[in-house]
């Protein structure tokens, strides 16, 4: 039993022996590994000149082109008023929109008109009276004559004592008083010019008056000046209305305003490469419209995949730049913003609606145009002939939406590489993968497409 114990401790050790010594005998010396280059797989493009659209996008409320504001000239009260004359209602250019009682302004050109045919009446009654007076003093010019012979006659007889002193003085006195009659009727005539000059200017004034009166009636009828809808109403049928104060508002549908914000740079990306002619003088705005070239398109999204589009057009900049954001004022308008309406689908460009306005310059020919992600600070990463790393200097022309058009660099078929590499290694080894369906894309969306 004791040698049992023994044999059950000796035989394991003695197995395990022969087994190292079996391993040791068939052991291989270590196999030495050659260094291998490690090879990073790429997404590359191969550069294609392309066309450019430059464009920069800016947000704004929407406005109307025009408003108005019913302001009445007269008082009154307000005995007409449209049933439609609601806010939100639709009016039409023409429409009879509010009427304002002309009782009072009626009496006043009665009044007047009456005054004028009276004037009228006395200047044919002076008229008439210069001509009787003329008449009355060819007769007393006649009888002053015949006095005046009269009284020489007497002054000689008396002189030789055939006739009294009472005489003489009576022929005297007579002699006297026809060439004041005579004197008078003159003085009469020199005065009707006068009387006729002061008649006439009452008659001007009444007239003017009478006029004054019949514009007044005219202005007591609101028309509307334009297709617009009313945006305000002040006041009610029956309610006195004062002059001066504020009775509805209404704002024009024919055309839609918005004005947009940008900065300088994304303003002088749109601009025309080739512009070198300077003004000779202050242009106006249609001249600078037409240098630039800039076009508009006006966006409203309403859900992710669903946005409604409307072709705008840059109309002005603003005056002056903007102190507190920096940026500078531009006004798009839209013609017709209720055009195309589809209830349900399609609405109008309304009032204090937030929209997009994408801004597109003049195309840009034979450029480079890659991804911004690929342009790492002033460097791309380009792959070689060799399928090797290089880091290339570059210089960005201007950026549109997450696109960078280079503008010197390259003369076309180099293969930018995509994949950002951590860490980029100038040399290091590259499998390249070419991706021609984001060459494609990038193209078409550099050309003004939406993808």
């Amino acid at each position: 039993m004791k040698h049992l114990k023994k044999l059950v401790i000796l035989i394991p050790v003695i197995i395990g022996v022969g087994l190292f010594i079996l391993m040791k005998t068939n052991k291989k010396p270590p196999v030495r590994l050659e260094d291998q280059e490690r090879v990073q797989a790429v997404r590359v493009i191969s550069l294609e000149k392309t066309i450019v659209i430059p464009r920069s996008t800016g947000y704004g409320y929407v406005r109307a082109d025009r408003t108005w504001q019913a302001i009445p000239e007269v008082s009154g009260q307000v005995v007409f008023m449209d049933e439609q004359l609601k806010k939100g209602y639709f009016i039409h250019k023409g429409d009879l929109l509010l009427k304002i009682d002309t009782r009072s302004y009626g009496l006043a050109e009665s009044r007047g008109v009456a005054e004028v045919m009276d004037l009228d009446a006395q200047l044919k009654q002076l008229e008439q009276s210069k001509k009787n007076t003329e008449h009355l003093l060819v007769i007393e010019k006649k009888a002053l004559v015949i006095a005046s012979q009269e009284l020489d006659r007497k002054r000689k007889l008396y002189e030789k004592q055939y006739i009294s002193a009472s005489d003489m003085e009576k022929e005297e006195t007579n002699f006297l008083a026809r060439q004041t009659l005579v004197n008078n009727l003159e003085n009469a005539l020199t005065l009707i010019p006068t009387q006729k000059n002061a008649l006439l200017a009452r008659k001007k004034s009444g007239e003017s008056s009478v006029a004054e009166r019949r514009l007044d009636v005219s202005k007591t009828e609101i028309l509307a000046p334009f297709n617009g809808r009313i945006s305000r109403v002040n006041i009610e049928q029956f309610q006195f209305a004062p002059a001066g104060t504020i009775m509805l508002e209404a704002e024009s549908i024919d055309r839609a305003e918005i004005p947009v914000q940008l900065s300088p740079r994304e303003f002088f990306k749109l601009l025309p490469r080739d512009r070198t002619k300077a003004f000779g003088q202050i242009p106006d705005i249609e001249t600078i419209r037409r240098a630039i070239g800039i076009t508009a398109r006006v966006r409203l999204p309403l859900l992710e995949d669903r946005v409604i589009e409307w072709e705008g057009m840059f109309s002005r900049t603003g005056e002056a730049m903007d102190p507190a954001t920096g940026t500078l004022t531009f006004f798009v308008t839209v013609d017709n913003p209720y055009g195309n309406l589809i209830p349900g689908k399609r609405p109008p460009l309304t009032t204090n609606m937030y929209v997009g306005v994408e801004l597109s310059g003049r195309s840009l020919k034979d450029r480079f145009v890659i991804p911004r992600s690929s342009v790492h600070g002033s460097h791309v990463y380009v792959c070689t002939t060799k399928n090797r790393l290089e880091i290339r200097p570059v210089r960005v022309e201007l950026t549109v939406e997450d696109l960078a058009v280079l503008a010197e660099g390259f003369s076309g078929g180099e293969k930018i590489i995509l994949t950002d590499l951590v860490p980029a290694v100038e040399g290091m080894k590259l499998l390249p993968e070419l991706d021609n369906e984001t060459m494609e894309q990038l193209k078409r969306r550099a050309a003004g497409e939406r993808i």
